[in-house]
Order: structure tokens, then sequence, then C-alpha cells
């Protein structure tokens, strides 16, 4: 499969949008059959009452493995916290998800809400 341009990845990019609960919320659904999902950022938005954590997991296609990516992100009150800190680039992903796993956020307490940017592409 030939290498995507940058144009066409922009053309593909995608953003979900969850309030992050104290169990764990779902950022996004399951990746389709035959893709990759690649996470180029993340943005946490505090709920406005206090400090909060986000803590942010893979669930892995065997369904019932988490493996922690990005454990326990401190979140102020009035914060917005964008992951990777430094900027995200839509051709260098954080995170690469393959088919039939998923991304999770938990909050420590309160509803925090997180914006996922992502793109998919075909399994080479």
């Amino acid at each position: 499969m030939a290498k995507l341009t940058r144009e066409q990845i922009a053309e593909r990019l995608q953003t979900a949008a969850v309030t992050v609960a104290a169990s764990r919320t779902a950022l996004f659904a399951a990746v389709d059959k035959g893709k990759i999902r690649y996470v180029v950022g993340i943005i946490l938005i505090g709920d406005g009452t206090t400090s909060r954590t986000v803590h942010i997991e893979k669930l892995e296609a065997d369904g019932t493995t988490y493996t922690s990516k990005f454990p326990y992100v401190p979140i102020a009150p009035a914060d917005v916290r964008q992951l990777p800190p430094s900027g995200f680039d839509i051709e260098n992903p954080i995170l690469t998800l393959e088919d039939s796993t998923r991304l999770y956020a938990t909050a420590n307490a309160g509803t925090p809400y997180a914006v996922v940017i992502y793109w998919d592409n075909e399994i080479p």
C-alpha cells in the first residue's frame, strides 16, 4: 500500500468527544476490522469544579486486557491539557490501535471532557 500524503490524511481526520466519568468511558467505538486507527492528539478539559486526574487505557483485541497509555494526567478546573504537550502532528500518531481495540478514559472524580483526534487506514 502506498504511503498517504499529508492532504489525504487531513481528509480522513475525525474527532470524538465525550464526558469522562469515574468509571471507564469509551472514547470512541471499537476500531473496524481490517483498519488501524492513528490517534494524533487528545485534548482534556477540566470540569470547572476542582482538579482531577484522567487515566487513559487501551482495551486490547482480546476484549479483557487494558494497557495504560497515559496514566493519571492532572487536569486543573479550567485547564485545557493537550497530549502530546508539544502539539500534535497528523503524520506522527501518539497511539496506534489495531482492529477491534478501543481507547478508554477514567476520571478520579467529576466530569472532565475529552476530545480525541484520529484517522483510520486499512491494515497493510
